[in-house]
């Protein structure tokens, strides 16, 4: 027979027992699950991807160890780890020069002559990750220059081992790698990278040497884009045309950026200042050119301008503000010019007018793109309506297209589009968009559907570019035909 203190001490274990199991139950334990496509980093090259920012910086191994001359290597999203067991100390770890298999060129060391000093400078946002990666050591030398991807709306920069970018719509400083594993390893892996990630070879050609400082000032969304290749201008200095503005420096300084009076050079209106009469309680502020007499500053376009490199940027005003058609009314000041849009509807009420085509015209210039705008459903922002969700079968309908480009909300114009209707019995009617207007609109006006459909007969249709796309650009809604009011 059991003693009383062990039968106690059994039922403290059972009891204990019984707890852990329920525990275990209702907590199981974590269980990891691993991306499709993706791997288990080699224990040779476990320490060395942990050392420079494992998965969050490199992202996951998507491939097994393999042998390339003679080295070990295993791919990751972002990067080629290699390991060399012929070498020694910290040389027998290396990322390897991916970036030269992309066809994206040399680094300016390799083509430069002794003491030149042409080689591409990182850019600034990306000098603390550079940094990071231990400079030319793990990152490589630069291939390109900083360039804007207007397709993906950011700044990248291609590196012999790796490369940087940077979305213009996230905060400053926030940078990331781009897939070069990804896109090496192409068919043979199966891993799927973000699409903001991936690697786009020759997308931008354009040198852009103030493109760091423009970023400060408010970046291609507000100053546009880049319309021609950098060039040596009459007066000596480094010059180059965006589509709002003009930027110059001496030809050994591009930080010495400034801007070319491109208003009073396009010939925009000057008026006579005149003395104040309005204060800040009126929605201005006024600024002196002469003594006393100056011009008055709406406090939207004052705010803008002092958000974007305040007056040393802008130059100072030509004249009162002035209106240019039923509801855009304009301010032009030495540098640029200002347009407020006061319509209802409107997606961005202050913006940069277009200056840079004028002056190309004015200077006899040609204007190539920096590279073609690619439309994609990532790239273009498209607003289909009809103006009655439901009519009756009398009455005609309209249809309007909003075209705006994605990145900075800028129309886009001269783009065709067809309107498929499906009726209730299968029936199709095709009808064509006349292009967008400057303000990226369209309108289509249909009569009448004959035989007149019954009532509550629901009316599908279906808008699509006529444009040349991998994949096509639609919108599709539908309306109601009622015919009791």
């Amino acid at each position: 027979m059991k003693s009383s203190t062990g039968l106690a001490l059994l039922t403290a274990l059972t009891v204990l027992l019984m707890g852990c199991l329920s525990a275990c139950a209702s907590h199981p334990a974590p269980v990891t699950v691993q991306q499709p496509g993706t791997f288990s980093v080699d224990p040779l090259l476990r320490e060395f991807y942990a050392s420079l920012g494992g998965e969050d910086l490199l992202g996951p191994a998507i491939t097994a160890l393999f042998s390339l001359d003679n080295l070990q290597c295993q791919y990751t999203q972002n990067v080629l780890m290699c390991f060399d067991p012929l070498a020694q100390g910290i040389q027998r770890f290396s990322l390897y020069p991916l970036g030269r298999t992309f066809d994206l060129g040399e680094p300016a060391s390799a083509v430069s002559t002794v003491g030149d000093e042409n080689d591409y400078p990182v850019y600034e946002e990306f000098t603390a990750l550079y940094q990071r990666l231990y400079g030319a050591q793990y990152a490589g030398e630069p291939l390109t220059p900083p360039r804007f991807n207007p397709n993906k709306n950011r700044i990248e920069q291609y590196f012999e081992n790796v490369g940087f970018y940077r979305n213009l719509d996230d905060p400053q400083g926030e940078v990331y790698l781009l897939s070069y594993g990804v896109y090496a390893c192409s068919a043979d892996c199966r891993f799927s990278p973000p699409s903001s990630a991936i690697v786009i070879r020759n997308v931008v050609e354009m040198e852009q040497p103030f493109l760091p400082r423009l970023v400060r000032l408010g970046g291609l969304k507000v100053f546009g884009l880049p319309l021609t290749h950098p060039y040596l201008a009459a007066d000596g200095f480094r010059e180059q045309v965006y589509e709002n503005v003009v930027l110059y420096a001496p030809p050994d300084n591009p930080n010495a950026v400034r801007l070319r009076p491109v208003a009073r050079l396009a010939g925009m209106p000057v008026g006579q200042p005149m003395p104040r009469r309005y204060s800040e309680d009126d929605g201005v502020v006024f600024f002196p050119l002469e003594g006393e007499n100056g011009f008055h500053i709406p406090l939207v376009f004052d705010r803008f301008i002092a958000s974007h490199g305040g007056i040393e940027i802008s130059g100072v005003p030509l004249s009162e503000p002035y209106p240019i058609g039923e509801n855009l009314y304009r301010q032009c000041f030495e540098n640029y010019c200002l347009d407020y849009d006061n319509r209802p509807d409107a997606t961005e009420r202050v913006r940069m007018a277009a200056l840079g085509r004028e002056y190309l015209r004015i200077n006899g210039l040609q204007a190539p793109q920096a590279a073609p705008f690619e439309m994609t459903a990532e790239t273009v922002q498209m607003v289909v309506s009809a103006a009655n969700p439901r009519l009756t079968a009398e009455e005609p309908q309209q249809f309007e297209v909003l075209l705006l480009r994605a990145y900075d909300q800028q129309p886009l114009s001269s783009v065709e589009a067809t309107l498929t209707l499906t009726l209730p019995d299968g029936r199709q009617a095709l009808y064509y968009f006349p292009p967008t207007d400057g303000q990226g609109r369209s309108l289509l006006r249909i009569a009448p559907l004959q035989p007149a459909l019954p009532n509550g007969s629901v009316v599908a249709y279906r808008v699509c570019l006529n444009i040349p796309a991998g994949q096509p650009i639609c919108k599709a809604d539908s309306y109601l035909i009622w015919n009791y009011r």
